[in-house]
């Protein structure tokens, strides 16, 4: 669904508990699968989150969470609200080829971006993108074949304010976007137009581990969401969880991005405001380094 001036929700729950293992994002150090899809208890735990909010200027509202007992286990949740009709932002899509030298918040810093998620999947060995991504009107990376079918079912489109999360595939990839400026694609998609989209029949789908995922609503908001995870206190989610919650919040259309150690939330004045678990200690300094970032900048 393609929204202009849209409300971008970037929720950042945290919860402040202990260290654990990050592991590998090849499921090794996964929580095992669990009943996907949420139940009533679950329902009634997200109604009940307790937010703290900070305003970071006119329409952007940061809020984070520390949440006993969601989706069976205790979660830290962080997330950023964008209201574009007040507030005057831009999205960008950085992308460095080969580069697993900087974090997200070393590419939002040097971009002086107001905030930024980490991007889409990537070979973790030569910093290549697995999918297609578009900056600046320029296409600098192509998706993988055998991913069309897996992980790169939907991308986050932008030209300025004007955004749409929609399903990708490789004859999307053929037109490269149309007139986007900004195309990261990622999935799987899990939410299109209010219709719950059929995932990846895979452990990738239905363990627990850290997510993002960037979703938009029908009252004008872009949500940026980030569970943390493999850590004590910070389990994370499956992305059946991740689309309940994404739903709960308002969410018609809803996409994964990359998850894992990658996780990680930078807003401009705070720093790193998730818990992002690559060096296995619940705290703010566990960024992994990262070729493709999604930002926020002001106009």
């Amino acid at each position: 669904m393609k929204w202009s001036k849209l409300f971008l929700p970037v929720m950042v729950v945290s919860m402040i508990v202990g260290m654990s293992s990050c592991g590998k994002d090849d499921g090794s150090s996964s929580v095992p699968q669990r009943p996907s899809g949420g139940n009533q208890a679950d329902s009634i735990a997200i109604a009940g989150i307790q937010w703290q909010e900070r305003e970071i200027q006119t329409g952007i509202i940061s809020k984070t969470a520390q949440v006993p007992l969601l989706f069976d286990y205790p979660q830290t949740i962080s997330m950023l609200e964008i209201d574009l009709n007040k507030a005057d932002v831009s999205f960008l899509v950085s992308y460095e080829a080969g580069s697993l030298k900087k974090t997200t918040s070393d590419r939002a810093l040097a971009a002086n971006a107001l905030a930024a998620v980490n991007g889409t999947y990537f070979n973790t060995s030569t910093g290549i993108s697995r999918h297609f991504l578009k900056c600046n009107g320029t296409v600098m990376a192509a998706t993988q074949t055998n991913e069309f079918s897996t992980r790169a079912t939907g991308a986050f489109c932008a030209t300025g304010d004007v955004v749409e999360i929609k399903k990708w595939s490789s004859t999307e990839e053929a037109a490269q976007g149309g007139n986007y400026q900004q195309v990261v694609v990622s999935g799987p998609l899990m939410l299109d137009d209010g219709r719950d989209v059929a995932m990846w029949s895979n452990t990738f789908t239905t363990d627990t581990h850290p997510r993002t995922c960037v979703a938009t609503t029908d009252d004008n908001k872009v949500l940026l969401i980030v569970f943390d995870g493999r850590l004590d206190g910070a389990k994370g989610v499956n992305l059946y969880d991740l689309r309940t919650f994404a739903r709960q919040m308002g969410a018609t259309d809803a996409l994964n991005l990359d998850g894992g150690g990658s996780s990680t939330l930078y807003i401009q004045g705070y720093g790193v405001i998730n818990y992002p678990c690559d060096n296995g200690i619940y705290d703010h300094e566990g960024e992994r380094a990262v070729p493709s970032v999604l930002l926020v900048k002001k106009n």
